[in-house]
Formats: structure tokens, C-alpha cells, sequence
């Protein structure tokens, strides 16, 4: 009987607990909600990795977003969202290696110690606007367009 009792407590207990804050104290993940998109930087092979104020974010009408010049040699470029110290909880990047970024179609991001690396190659040379905003859940939505 006395089993029994504990059993229940124990279950009681438990379903109480927010599933959010279980997925949040996960190692690797993050909520995207957590996100300070005016203290990020678009990070990749293009500015050395480097948190510099040319690829700080920009709050736009809907989204945040930063302009970058790229060279179509047929060569992904490697990139990832993170803030000036690459802190775990604020690096986004893909769901797997070489998760590939496509022009005008949407690609989600996950944030925390776990987030890959993200691949895109321009298919001309020129500027591209790398656009962020919240998704559903614990993601970021990234949508890459030719601004010329």
C-alpha cells in the first residue's frame, strides 16, 4: 500500500512540472524566445568568424536582418548566429552538419551547444539579406534573399 501511495505522489509530482522548463534545462537547447536578436551577429567564413558591427543584426518591420556581399565560386559559405562571446544559449545554427540554407525558401535554426554549422552557396555573386525571426517552438526562422 505504502508502494502504491508513492507511486502516485510520485506521478502527481512530476505532471506538475512544465515541459518547457525540462526542454530548457536540457544541455544543447534553448528557447528561441530567450533570444536577444539586437545583440546578434551573423558569424561565418565571410567576416572570420568575427562578431563585428558590419554583421550585428538590424531590426526590420517583421524580422532582423544583415546585408552581406558574396562571391558565387560554387563554394559553400559556413555561418552560424551568435552574440559577441558565442554564449551556448545564444549561438544558433542548424539541426545537422552541413545543414544547407537555400535562396527564398525557409530553413530553421536551433539554438544551444548542439547547433551545426550552416551552408549556403549564392548562385551569383552580389548581396544577400540573411533575415531572422522568431518560429514556433525552440526555433529561429532564416530566410535568405538576393538584395542585388
Amino acid at each position: 500500500m505504502l508502494k502504491k501511495a508513492l507511486v502516485v505522489f510520485a506521478v502527481a509530482l512530476l505532471s506538475g512540472c512544465s515541459s518547457n522548463s525540462i526542454v530548457n534545462s536540457l544541455p544543447g537547447t534553448n528557447m528561441s524566445s530567450d533570444i536577444s536578436f539586437d545583440e546578434m551577429y551573423l558569424r561565418g567564413v565571410f567576416n572570420w568568424w568575427e562578431a563585428t558591427p558590419a554583421y550585428q543584426l538590424k531590426e526590420g518591420r517583421a524580422d532582423w536582418y544583415v546585408d552581406v556581399e558574396l562571391i558565387a565560386d560554387g563554394q559553400p559559405y559556413d555561418f552560424k548566429l551568435a552574440d559577441k562571446v558565442w554564449t551556448a544559449s545564444q549561438t544558433c545554427g542548424g539541426k545537422y552538419k552541413g545543414q544547407p540554407a537555400i535562396t527564398n525558401k525557409t530553413t530553421y535554426l536551433v539554438c544551444g551547444s548542439d547547433a551545426e554549422n550552416i551552408q549556403f552557396v549564392p548562385s551569383s555573386t552580389g548581396t544577400y539579406r540573411f533575415s531572422f525571426a522568431r518560429a514556433s517552438g525552440d526555433e529561429i526562422r532564416l530566410e535568405i534573399t538576393p538584395v542585388s
